[in-house]
């Protein structure tokens, strides 16, 4: 017969066991598909002196050398076995000069990976000329803009448009983006396949 003066010490083993798990609850599984949404690959160089890739940290820090005030956005799910991770972080510069003129440059990121450089010129007619000498490659269409597809690199702008009496009248809003299109067809193929799914609750 086990001696009394074991259960005091059993029954406080349970209790701490239970305690710990409460104060440091296991993190939750991976989704088996997670690495197909976070691995690296070699990048392409984008614009502003970036490339695909890059990390949110080599991002801010780019920019910041530049003396530039950044701006930081994030969108994210909650961790959930369901799904693979997902976030989306979006930097911000204005007055950023670029293309012959200054304007506003945004970074996108897909799980801490540079997929998309877009840039708003303040002035388009000046980004246009400079695009016109810098990037020949751009093949126009009918309605005013230009497209540049590469292997996986993309170049795209509506400043031709937008430089217009008609694009002004419009109220169009110039742009110029440069995209790696791998990355752009992961976040897509993520939405597709789980972006119907809830939130998980938090």
């Amino acid at each position: 017969m086990r001696k009394s003066w074991m259960w005091p010490l059993l029954i406080l083993a349970l209790l701490s066991a239970g305690i710990g798990a409460a104060i440091w609850p296991r993190s939750p599984k991976a989704h088996p598909d997670t690495g197909l949404y976070t691995d690296r690959q070699q990048g392409l160089v984008l614009a502003a002196g970036l490339s695909s890739y890059a990390s949110l940290e080599e991002g801010v820090a780019h920019l910041e050398a530049r003396h530039h005030k950044v701006l930081r956005q994030r969108l994210a799910r909650p961790p959930d076995i369901r799904y693979p991770v997902h976030v989306l972080d979006t930097l911000t510069v204005m007055d950023y000069p670029l293309l012959g003129t200054q304007g506003r440059l945004r970074l996108e990121f897909f799980n801490d990976r540079l997929y998309e450089v877009n840039f708003k010129p303040d002035d388009a007619a000046v980004c246009l000329a400079t695009l016109r000498r810098s990037d020949r490659g751009l093949q126009r269409d009918r309605n005013g803009r230009a497209e540049r597809v590469q292997a996986a690199l993309r170049v795209a702008t509506n400043v031709e448009m937008a430089s217009t009496s008609v694009g002004e009248a419009l109220g169009t809003e110039p742009y110029v983006l440069w995209q790696d299109l791998r990355l752009v067809r992961e976040r897509d193929d993520w939405d597709e396949r789980f972006g119907a799914l809830p939130f998980a609750s938090e």
